[in-house]
């Protein structure tokens, strides 16, 4: 969500700053507005520096949580992957304090779909994963107690994939939605621009069908 819907670099995110996470300009307005077009929101994020021991997990459900407050509770869930495939800093080493666990080819990590299919089945049952204060409070660890994770009732439905888009601002994010299903939308926002111009030749896989757009902003103005 860094980048896309908030202006907040991720190395604040990763700090004792979280409560500086500001909305983009204009962004509640667009979010609101889809929102009045039967759009629901879900965020779904990669969260690696769980595994590489860099944050806790009570740090996402906290750092969304602020989310949620800046951007006027707009979000309707929240799905993350904490594991990593090996563990390795840039410099190539495993970082110093990496959860081994957490270290494992999994089919959660985008551009794997397993949250998008784990969204997909909690929807058929009128639920959403969302925020849970027990991991917040650090009663909770996400291995031992993911069935046990907080969702929200929603109203059941099946996903509209003809309908529905993954917004991005890494080849990832657009590759998992083009795979899932959805419109792959690439925004230049965040690490966008340098993501899509600088690494879009050394990306070992592309995709295929994707649309780039300045921002989010910009997207449901022209598109939802």
């Amino acid at each position: 969500e860094e980048g896309i819907m908030i202006e907040t670099p991720a190395a604040v995110l990763m700090s004792e700053e979280l409560e500086k996470t500001r909305p983009i300009e204009g962004v509640k307005e667009s979010l609101r507005y889809a929102k009045e077009k039967g759009y629901l929101l879900v965020v779904i994020s990669n969260q690696a520096g769980i595994a590489k021991g860099r944050f806790d997990e009570w740090h996402t459900h906290y750092s969304n949580m602020l989310l949620q407050d800046k951007l006027d509770g707009l979000i309707d869930g929240f799905y993350y992957c904490p594991h990593h495939t090996t563990g390795k800093n840039n410099n190539g080493k495993i970082a110093p304090n990496a959860k081994l666990n957490l270290i494992c080819e999994c089919n959660c990590r985008k551009p794997m779909i397993g949250m998008f299919l784990k969204c997909e089945e909690d929807l058929k049952n009128g639920k959403l994963q969302y925020i849970d204060k027990g991991f917040i409070d650090r009663k909770l660890v996400y291995e031992e107690d993911r069935d046990k994770i907080y969702k929200k009732n929603v109203e059941k439905c099946q996903v509209d994939k003809s309908n529905s888009y993954m917004i991005g601002d890494k080849w990832i994010d657009v590759l998992a939605g083009e795979r899932y299903g959805v419109n792959p939308i690439f925004v230049l926002t965040g690490e966008g621009e340098v993501e899509y111009y600088k690494k879009k030749e050394t990306q070992r896989i592309l995709p295929i069908n994707y649309k780039v757009y300045k921002d989010i902003n910009t997207f449901i103005r022209e598109c939802i």
